[in-house]
């Protein structure tokens, strides 16, 4: 037994031998250890209280609307930058702010102190309303009552509800005629303002369209090109078409109304279905349009949806036309400018999902003054003249709704295509 205590008592102390340098071994590699991650910390420490960013201002303004990419305004930083968001929230007025991170890579990217900026700017409107159009000279019905809104159109660029005020006062129990002096004031305190006469009668002059009407033939020659096409466009309105009769004439194509909305509802044109089927029949081009009076993007997407649901499918010649054009009464919508864009964006998404193209149909007056963009997309552009003197880009120009084509009884609109469409 003394033999065996002597055994393990030379064992545990040629055991202490070993672990002594193996101690130390380890408090040297733990003091390493320490002192890298002091060192690492202090390297972080000082590169992160190094970052720096200056702006080209400090607290810039931009107009409300304005594409206004977030970077522009990052003069110099001492690491890489990014932004919080691509682009200044500019579609409402007021105080808005970006973040901005400024990163410097270490040891190769393992480690990365970071640090975030702020940066704060104003979104001001410095737009005045828009007179849209004013009816100057009315004749008003004695006896009826009198709203300034049946006589004028207007809205704004940025506020959905713009201020009306009037000075003068008509009287419509009274035959005569008013002066007026009409004021249209936005949120930001911009100011448009016009003069027009309104006449109390006893009776309201009826309206004769004498327009000289255009024949088909006619129109092609007055414009025939190798380079161009040309067509019509139809709806309920025109009641049973002989497209056979309509092919025949020298109409290449047709773009056919599919529906219409009206508060919040959507309708199918009548004639729709047989339009379509019919045309295609024939062997022209078609393309499809939709009228619209849609104010949300909800409705307007839900009506995109309807557009894909009720094509089933089916091929298109051209892009699908976006038809918004109620502006006679547009202070009734409820929106700004800024807001009809946006509903145009999202309808055009909204088919984009499903295959298909999307171009805007509007007024030239319409193109220059209201709608935005409008080299993004296709134009389907209307201005009854000889010769257009709109300068934007465009798919299409409808140049006369007072047409007359074999096939169809009443008035027609008549298009002309560019070539290569």
């Amino acid at each position: 037994m003394r033999s065996d205590r002597y055994k393990e008592e030379t064992a545990t102390k040629k055991t202490r031998k070993k672990r002594g340098p193996l101690k130390a071994l380890l408090i040297l590699i733990l003091i390493l250890i320490a002192a890298i991650a002091g060192t690492t910390a202090y390297v972080y420490k000082s590169a992160y209280d190094s970052l720096s960013i200056t702006f080209t201002d400090e607290s810039p303004v931009v107009e409300f609307g304005e594409t206004a990419p977030s970077m522009q305004y990052v003069k110099e930083a001492n690491g890489e930058v990014s932004a919080g968001a691509e682009f200044l929230t500019t579609d409402q007025t007021g105080r808005g702010e970006v973040v901005y991170t400024v990163t410097k890579p270490l040891f190769g990217g393992l480690l990365n102190p970071s640090k975030e900026f702020k940066m704060s700017y104003a979104v001001n409107d410095s737009i005045p309303p828009l007179k849209i159009w004013s009816w100057d000279g009315a004749v008003l019905q004695r006896g009826t009552e009198f709203d300034i809104n049946d006589v004028i159109a207007y809205g704004d660029n940025a506020d959905p509800s713009p201020a009306v005020s009037v000075d003068g006062e008509v009287d419509m129990e009274k035959n005569g005629k008013y002066p007026l002096h009409v004021k249209v004031t936005d949120a930001s305190g911009n100011i448009t303002e016009w003069d027009l006469t309104v006449e109390v009668a006893d009776e309201v002059p009826v309206y004769e369209d004498d327009s000289e009407r255009t024949a088909f033939a006619d129109f092609v020659s007055a414009y025939k090109d190798e380079k161009l096409s040309f067509g019509i466009d139809v709806s309920a309105w025109q009641d049973d078409i002989d497209f056979e009769a309509v092919k025949k004439a020298g109409c290449e194509f047709v773009i056919i109304r599919i529906g219409y909305t009206s508060d919040g509802e959507i309708n199918t044109d009548k004639r729709f279905y047989n339009n379509l089927k019919n045309a295609r029949e024939a062997g022209l081009k078609t393309g499809v349009y939709l009228y619209s009076t849609d104010n949300t993007e909800k409705l307007v997407r839900a009506s995109a949806d309807w557009i894909i649901e009720t094509l089933d499918g089916a091929n298109l010649d051209f892009p699908i036309a976006f038809d918004w054009e109620d502006f006679g009464n547009f202070q009734d919508y409820g929106m700004n400018f800024h807001e009809l864009n946006k509903l145009y964006d999202s309808f055009a998404d909204e088919l984009s999902h499903a295959g298909y193209g999307c171009m805007l149909y509007g007024s030239k007056n319409h193109l220059e003054s209201i709608w935005e963009e409008t080299d993004v997309r296709p134009v389907w552009l209307a201005h009854y003249t000889e010769k257009t003197d709109y300068e934007g880009p465009y798919l299409m120009w409808q140049a006369s709704c007072t047409g007359k084509i074999s096939g169809i009884s009443g008035d027609v609109d008549m298009d002309i295509l560019k070539a290569g469409s």
